[in-house]
């Protein structure tokens, strides 16, 4: 699921220095071009009511993907947080570092995705 190659949504919330536009928003609808020249596919933006937090959406996964976009905007990032891997939320009370189990039901909806 992790892997770029799969294209899985994976979804996060971010807090970043600045407030995020509508020009944010469909730069990412296009797809950023990163410093490095690295063309990202297009992902989702939403902007949350704080201005300076969203949720971003991408189908591929590179390293530190979400950053480098934002960073490419001029919107540095000051929290990142996964929350949602394809139609699976992940599970809000784990610790960071910690891990659960999937239920079967999680299992089955996964291979589904």
């Amino acid at each position: 699921l992790l892997s770029p190659r799969w294209h899985v949504d994976k979804t996060y919330f971010v807090r970043v220095v600045g407030q995020l536009e509508a020009d944010d928003v469909e730069a990412f609808r296009q797809g950023v071009t990163l410093s490095d020249g690295l063309e990202c596919l297009p992902a989702g933006l939403e902007i949350l009511e704080e201005r300076d937090t969203g949720i971003v959406t991408l189908r591929e996964g590179k390293f530190h993907q979400v950053k480098r976009m934002l960073a490419a905007r001029g919107k540095p990032v000051l929290y990142l947080k996964r929350v949602r891997m394809g139609n699976l939320p992940l599970d809000p009370a784990l610790e960071p570092g910690t891990y659960r189990y999937l239920t079967e039901d999680e299992v089955e909806s996964l291979r589904n995705f």
